[in-house]
């Protein structure tokens, strides 16, 4: 007998079941959220006797959710977009995470574990805290797993967590299934279990889009039914169209250029929820020794997946986000065509992919930073997002590294170092347009860099810089607001750089020279601004 959580999934996302018996149930009070039933497998299921989810958890609703792994629409940061500022850095808090959840699993004090997630004060962390929640239940009993299915609603009630980071959460286990395999046989099974309606978590269409050898893992562990029937239907459905993908992409990036025959075929194949895998298809067809064919190659690719995103039918942001994502996880394991002997010039071409999408706007840069950050592929997979994002500056540099308030301010300073060590206005130009700076940044930026040639006793190498750069990166209201910054900070740098009155002093008096500053802002009470 199939367990009654997989079988639910397989029915209802093979052949679309609607029953009342799969309908979400109403809301848990407290009293029922304690109070969960558990039932248990049969003794034909590879582990016998232990329990699997038979009840309605308080999903969080019946609504379609965003299956996007960044609901992002902009292709790179602007500077209006506000820097996160987390409390703690990224593996402080996952250790915090982890040591909380070991308590949450014991306590089951659901409203407790909000107030310490709250308290953590770090948001845009909480895609990684849905990993690590779940990949910590699943060796666990069904109670815990409960447990946390029950956290992560009331989380999303509580406004602690968003669609991108449950989806981004998941797609890191997806990403990784074979290696939790090692530790938890039935993690395929646990997986599926989580796109239940009665879990509510996510979108129940995604258990179609789950990697074939997952799905072929989880078809071996299921007994004869209709849902091990549905399931391999539904695998020999993706076999057929993955290979009808060839022809179609031969024909796009083959002598002909003909991209004509893809979106035929995709529109007489109807099967949307696949489209993820034309993104991989196209992608590993640019593989090859011959760097000067790859450049060639990566070009139709790019040029094909711009014009099938584009049109009715064809590719969404899902498919894309999905199917790149999909890309780093075959350069971790050994299931697609990066095997595990994959050459480092393979992996300089996963790279140049990513950074061609991103340039055509086919991913946005938020898509990079979040599968650097949760790791996706593994370390191969950061290596190869690491280079991406380098090799994009103009859309990644304001998020490259964490992408948080600490970072960015780590940027600046090696920026205004790097200048004084060059003395490239131009380099540095260049690298201001690419942090994407607002009005109150600018500032901050000529305040520093002001600050650090006084401190080198390099003060007009930095007043050429902001004369140089002025109109291009920065007007003169923003220089002004600047130097009055610079008067602000006066009594914090008093300690380390004694001389910083006097020296601001003379800084203040050559800029109006420069006419960057005007006679008015020259004020003689110990010559402040004000």
């Amino acid at each position: 007998m199939v367990e009654a959580c997989e079988a639910v999934v397989l029915e209802r996302s093979l052949r679309g079941s609607t029953s009342a018996a799969l309908a979400p149930s109403p809301q848990l009070d407290d009293s029922a959220i304690e109070d969960i039933e558990v039932g248990s497998r049969s003794s034909g299921s590879e582990h016998a006797g232990a329990p699997v989810l038979t009840r309605h958890i308080s999903p969080r609703s019946a609504t379609h959710h965003d299956s996007r792994l960044v609901a992002c629409s902009v292709p790179s940061p602007a500077c209006g977009d506000k820097f996160e500022a987390p409390l703690y850095d990224f593996s402080e808090f996952r250790q915090k995470i982890r040591e909380l959840a070991k308590e949450y699993y014991v306590s089951r004090d659901c409203r407790g574990m909000l107030a310490s997630i709250a308290a953590l004060k770090c948001p845009s962390y909480h895609d990684e805290l849905v990993a690590e929640l779940i990949r910590g239940a699943m060796d666990r009993g069904v109670g815990e797993r409960e447990a946390v299915i029950v956290l992560l609603n009331e989380m999303f009630r509580e406004q602690l967590l968003t669609d991108g980071q449950m989806a981004r959460g998941y797609e890191k286990l997806v990403l990784s299934w074979q290696d939790l395999q090692l530790d938890v046989p039935d993690a395929p099974g646990q997986l599926a279990e989580l796109l239940s309606s009665k879990v509510g978590l996510l979108d129940e269409d995604l258990f179609a889009r789950l990697p074939e050898r997952l799905l072929q893992q989880l078809s071996k562990n299921l007994q004869e039914g209709s849902a091990k029937a549905g399931l391999e239907r539904h695998l020999k459905e993706l076999v057929h169209f993955k290979a009808g993908l060839e022809p179609a992409v031969s024909a796009a990036l083959g002598k002909s250029h003909n991209f004509s025959p893809m979106a035929e075929y995709l529109a007489e194949a109807n099967q949307a929820h696949f489209h993820h895998e034309v993104v991989v298809a196209v992608c590993q067809a640019c593989f090859t020794s011959d760097e000067v064919h790859f450049r060639e190659q990566q070009r139709l690719a790019l040029a094909l997946l711009q014009e099938l995103s584009g049109a009715e039918g064809g590719l969404t942001e899902v498919d894309l986000q999905m199917g790149f994502s999909r890309l780093l996880g075959t350069v971790q394991h050994s299931g697609g065509r990066l095997t595990a002997e994959l050459s480092r010039n393979q992996r300089d071409q996963v790279t140049s992919l990513l950074r061609g999408a991103v340039e055509t706007e086919l991913l946005p840069a938020e898509f990079l930073k979040s599968a650097r950050r949760l790791r996706f592929g593994g370390a191969e997979g950061v290596e190869v997002v690491r280079s991406a994002q380098r090799q994009t500056p103009l859309y990644s540099r304001r998020v490259w590294g964490a992408g948080d308030m600490k970072h960015f301010r780590q940027e600046v300073a090696e920026s205004i170092i790097e200048y004084f060590d060059s003395k490239s206005e131009t380099e540095l130009g260049r690298i201001v347009e690419e942090l994407h700076l607002s009005e109150e940044e600018q500032a901050m930026f000529i305040r520093k860099l002001l600050v650090t040639g006084m401190e080198r006793k390099q003060a007009d190498v930095a007043l050429t810089a902001v004369e140089k750069l002025l109109g291009r990166c920065w007007s003169l209201q923003e220089v002004r607001r600047g130097f009055e910054e610079l008067r602000g900070v006066q009594e914090d740098l008093v300690l380390d750089f004694p001389q910083v009155r006097e020296c601001t002093t003379e800084l203040v008096r050559e800029a109006v020279k420069r006419s960057l500053l005007e006679q008015q802002d020259l004020v003689c009470d110990n010559a402040s601004i004000v």
